[in-house]
């Protein structure tokens, strides 16, 4: 009996407790129909840098032993797209980045078909 008590308090007890949920991957979807762009888009989003970084801090706690935590946040010039419990760190492009990426911070990737002038994404077939 005492040991089904115990089953059902710990049982109580785990139900309460927030468990980290596992990342597996990260997609993006576009709108985009061609199909050049939509592998750019995703093979430089898969490219780009996670923009999370990590700090350890040190805890009051009654046991010693787990005083050490490890915190996960945005770096500097990155914004949370995510939430909380889920960091989806996004870098923080000061210049347009129409028509193309923005892969870290301040560093635009044009897309297909697009060069790099006058701090904006143009068209590359069109000298405007």
């Amino acid at each position: 009996m005492h040991l089904t008590s115990t089953l059902i308090g710990l049982l109580i007890i785990g139900t309460g407790l927030e468990l980290p949920t596992p990342i597996a991957a990260q997609f993006w979807k576009t709108p985009n129909k061609d199909n050049n762009n939509l592998n750019w888009r995703n093979e430089a989003l898969a490219r780009r840098p996670s923009g999370i970084c990590y700090k350890t801090l040190t805890v009051d706690t009654v046991n010693p032993n787990s005083r050490s935590r490890q915190i996960s946040f945005c770096c500097n010039d990155y914004v949370n797209k995510g939430n909380n419990q889920l960091l989806k760190c996004e870098p923080i492009c000061r210049e347009d980045c129409s028509n193309g990426l923005c892969i870290t911070p301040g560093d635009c990737e044009c897309a297909p078909g697009y060069e790099r002038r006058d701090r904006k994404c143009r068209n590359g077939l069109n000298r405007d």
